[in-house]
């Protein structure tokens, strides 16, 4: 008896083992699985030269890296959450920094800095190689999303296709290696994010809807400039290519919660923005209509794949890597094609004709015929019209999977992707300076930064576009700061005979043990903002912090020994975002519960009749 239960025992861990072997032949001989292979190979021999350095030199230098100190120095006292106040940039006077320049990417280097216990440099590259991944990857499942349903011919393969023409896209490189933007790296992630949430959604309501507030959400998180214009896109789409009513109100539905559970960033962000100095124009963020026609995009520089470093010039003579790409232009020029040959249904051509044509009237907005004059001021905010080449790049690549079931018949996708990888791998080394130095420690971080202040640069940003408003005199002039050192507490007392004993600063908080015979005021050199409050002893003081002279907190200590904590918390439109956020974060989670349990509740149903 035993050893014929040893014996079945033997035959079904055999039988185990064998079906596993087989499964595991079949997903090696998927067409999905072996294209996203292929695709990670070609992104792991993109990212390759650039492994051992500290962090490539780009227009942004070392500005990523610092941020993402920044930010982990913040989290380590406070936590993680929300960071709108930077309390050590401006020489240690702080600056609303992420109140309005988008977060996403930043917050990502942060937590690989704490999950995998990297140096900041480190964090900050692999937040950059994540976010070149994932485009490509969202990419293809987006025209793979399709291409599955509609069954196009080698739709694994075409969906390889786009997603390397679009992660391997010249401007996509420009913007991770030569201009080294750690912000909107990100937003080439989220956007194709976005549009296969929205296919999802055509099939499956709720997935649909999880799926596009999640990368919607995270597009407002991304860069601002290109969540403003990709909205209008993103809100086009359905309603240019509905099958019926539902599948629009979906997508609503989805970007209704994605707006939501970023409102957190974006409320605050609109509601703060007159109280910088030039933040809150367009002309602040460089988007004059003469200096956009300046620097438009001419029609025979999307024929050329220009290489280069510099910043970009006025005229057609630019050798910033900003036009189209050969391989996104072989995409759009064969789609073009196909668009008037037999092949395709109805439904098919219609929305093949949709994406070329959105590529081309981007193309256009980008080019010297655009009359910026007459273009609401809201879509100046732009700073420069080469900005738009991600969404060329989007729809110029999936508008070439789309038109496989025609061009599939002329080439094979291994070509088009085989162009995208030759032109964009072998041109890395020319448009990525070498670091500075290998490694750098947290200090010798600091004292980078404090440098290029001297020079004007705040957080990357040339004279500071999110000072407020009210802050007035030298107080960031080097001279200034030479003669009138900064006390080592920041306090200067101006009435009142405070005696400070002890001190201490960490991260937004500033502590401070006193005494005092009398009502006291002192000036602390911090920048004021919305959001300041004191505690003395606990106690939360509700008129302890002012606007003082100059922009700088003018705080009210009352009499006796006590302990003061001042501490940048939220402002009042700050908490109302975050409040929206967490109801959408609520909402979003139940919907997921929701999800999870009908569909496990499904899969027992059809289980039931299989034992019977």
């Amino acid at each position: 008896m035993l050893v014929t239960e040893k014996i079945t025992l033997g035959n079904r861990s055999m039988a185990s083992v064998v079906s596993l072997l087989t499964r595991l032949h079949l997903l090696a001989r998927n067409p999905v699985t072996q294209s996203l292979a292929i695709y990670t190979g070609i992104i792991l021999v993109l990212i390759w030269p650039t492994l051992d350095l500290y962090m490539w030199w780009g227009h942004a230098m070392l500005f990523p890296v610092v941020d993402v100190y920044e930010i982990s120095k913040i989290w380590s006292v406070q936590g993680f959450g929300h960071v709108p106040w930077s309390p050590d940039y401006c020489f240690g006077y702080g600056y609303p920094y992420h109140t309005f320049y988008a977060p996403l990417g930043f917050y990502v280097g942060a937590v690989l800095h704490f999950l995998l216990g990297l140096d900041f440099g480190s964090a900050t590259k692999l937040s950059f190689y994540a976010s070149i991944y994932l485009s490509g990857l969202l990419m293809y499942a987006f025209a793979y999303t399709i291409g599955s349903r509609e069954n196009w011919p080698r739709a694994g393969w075409w969906a390889l296709a786009a997603a390397t023409a679009y992660a391997l896209a010249r401007y996509h490189l420009t913007d991770v290696f030569s201009r080294s933007v750690l912000a909107e790296s990100w937003a080439w992630t989220a956007l194709p994010g976005v549009y296969w949430g929205m296919e999802v959604a055509r099939r499956r309501i709720w997935s649909g809807i999880l799926l596009t507030s999640l990368t919607y959400s995270g597009l407002l998180l991304s860069h601002n400039i290109t969540a403003l214009w990709a909205t209008i896109f993103i809100a086009a789409y359905p309603l240019l290519t509905a099958e019926n009513t539902k599948w629009p109100i979906t997508v609503g539905v989805g970007g209704l919660l994605g707006t939501a559970m970023s409102a957190f960033f974006w409320y605050p962000a609109l509601k703060l923005k007159d109280l910088t100095q030039s933040a809150s124009t367009a002309t602040g963020m460089g988007g004059t209509p003469e200096l956009l026609h300046q620097h438009a995009v001419f029609w025979r520089q999307h024929f050329t794949e220009t290489l280069g470093y510099g910043p970009s010039v006025p005229g057609p003579d630019d050798t910033l890597g900003i036009n189209l790409g050969v391989a996104v232009l072989a995409g759009v020029l064969l789609g073009t094609i196909a668009v008037f040959q037999k092949g395709l249904t109805g439904r098919q051509r219609y929305r093949l004709g949709v994406f070329l044509l959105t590529t081309l009237v981007v193309l256009f907005i980008m080019s010297p015929q655009m009359p910026w004059q007459k273009v609401p001021a809201m879509f100046l905010y732009i700073q420069f019209p080469w900005r738009l080449l991600i969404f060329t790049s989007f729809f110029g690549a999936a508008a070439m999977a789309m038109a496989s079931p025609v061009i599939d018949r002329w080439v094979h996708p291994a070509v088009l992707t085989a162009l995208a990888a030759i032109l964009a791998i072998p041109t890395l080394s020319m448009i990525s300076m070498p670091n500075v130095r290998k490694r750098m420690s947290p200090e010798h971080l600091s004292r980078w930064n404090y440098r290029f202040e001297r020079k004007g640069f705040y957080a990357g940003a040339d004279g500071g576009d999110f000072i407020p408003k009210w802050v007035r005199g030298d107080y960031l002039k080097p001279e200034f700061l030479e003669k009138h050192p900064v006390a080592e507490n920041r306090l200067t007392v101006t009435s009142g005979d405070l005696m400070c004993e002890s001190y201490r600063h960490r991260g937004i908080i500033y502590e401070y043990r006193y005494k005092a015979s009398t009502d006291s005021e002192a000036r602390v050199a911090v920048f004021y903002w919305p959001g300041w409050e004191l505690r003395i002893d606990g106690n939360l003081q509700p008129e302890g912090v002012k606007l003082g002279t100059d922009g700088i907190l003018l705080v009210s200590f009352p009499a006796g020994a006590h302990n003061a904590q001042l501490k940048y918390a939220l402002s009042a439109p700050g908490r109302f975002g975050r409040n929206i956020s967490v109801l959408g974060l609520v909402a979003w989670l139940s919907v997921a519960i929701f999800f999870v349990l009908r569909e496990r509740r499904r899969a027992a149903e059809k289980a039931v009749p299989a034992s019977c």
